[in-house]
């Protein structure tokens, strides 16, 4: 495959490739001539908000970071075929939004757009620049090294926020929480550690964790400061997010706290999941027991199954689920054995 020649192309001249996979399939369930707002459709980029999806760059955050910078960075890629046509075949939605901005008569030069243009590319040479761009593509930044640069432009070059957040792509909370994060951690996490040790910048997860206001409170409560937070990260009292979620649970319990800070989390939760039997419940026989849990459950009001549903994480929930695999686990082994 021949190299590409960087070049202006004007946006009405360039077609949206019908043939890419992604709006190949959206299209299956039509028949006849595609119109350009199926396609439109089909690359998600015309209707709607765009509403956020974990973060993930959304079309509407491509065109607002477009909008902002006055342009793309990264040119599409266009391919002359034999009978002259120019069809897009990576940079479909940049396009797109390019042709919208014109239509809407936004303000900016968008009757051109930056391509890398091919001539008369063979059909696995196209297959390849696809595969390069949406299943290899460039290696992204990790969250911290991305945080960090946030921050930088936040705190040392004064970049507003809501301009940080159109040039990030992403939306107004996850930028906040990145840049707090990673303020959080240089200024607790990265003390602990002296010249030449390893600073364990994929903890950087837990810092996001520790930005709830419920797992901040419920350190502080406790007679605790961000700085032991940092040292039960680095200790190991504190493995995974899962974990960090637990601590207010943690924390508000004198004998799973004092357990915490002498071994780990998972010690303490231990205490926490096994919760004190009585003695009539200890020496209930075990159809006594499961003759309980029906009639409990049979008796259980509308009001109170709404609460439970409405709050997943409350123990009753698990304690049920648990004994429903225990019991699901001897009626298996009772039959297994018959």
């Amino acid at each position: 495959m021949s190299a590409g020649k960087l070049c202006m192309l004007d946006v009405d001249a360039v077609e949206l490739d019908k043939s890419n996979p992604r709006i190949r399939r959206f299209l299956e369930n039509y028949s006849g001539e595609i119109s350009y707002d199926q396609i439109a459709l089909a690359l998600d980029v015309a209707g709607g908000d765009g509403a956020d999806n974990q973060g993930a760059t959304t079309p509407q955050k491509l065109r607002n970071s477009i909008l902002t910078n006055g342009g793309i960075m990264q040119p599409i890629i266009v391919n002359r075929e034999a009978d002259g046509r120019l069809v897009c075949i990576e940079g479909n939605t940049r396009l797109y939004i390019y042709r919208a901005f014109v239509s809407e008569g936004v303000t900016g030069k968008w009757d051109q757009i930056p391509a890398l243009l091919h001539e008369k590319l063979e059909a696995f040479d196209v297959d390849a620049i696809r595969l390069q761009a949406h299943l290899v593509g460039p290696r992204p930044w990790d969250a911290y090294s991305k945080a960090k640069y946030q921050a930088e432009l936040f705190y040392k070059d004064l970049m507003p926020l809501d301009r940080l957040v159109d040039l990030c792509g992403g939306n107004r909370r996850d930028v906040e929480l990145a840049i707090k994060a990673f303020r959080d951690m240089e200024n607790h996490f990265r003390p602990l550690f002296k010249a030449g040790e390893h600073y364990d910048t994929q903890q950087f997860s837990g810092f996001v964790e520790l930005q709830s206001s419920k797992i901040k409170n419920s350190i502080l409560a406790a007679g605790f400061d961000l700085h032991d937070f940092a040292g039960w990260i680095k200790n190991k009292n504190i493995a995974g997010l899962v974990s960090i979620r637990q601590l207010p649970r943690v924390l508000a319990n004198p004998k799973a706290k004092a357990i915490f800070l002498k071994k780990d989390i998972k010690a303490a939760l231990d205490i926490l999941d096994k919760p004190e039997l009585t003695a009539g419940l200890k020496d209930a026989s075990l159809s006594q027991l499961a003759r309980a849990l029906t009639e409990r459950i049979g008796s259980l009001q509308y009001d109170e199954i709404n609460r439970l549903r409405d709050n997943p994480d409350e123990d009753v929930i698990r304690y049920v689920d648990e004994a429903s695999e225990a019991t699901q686990r001897l009626l298996a082994d009772i039959a297994s054995s018959g």
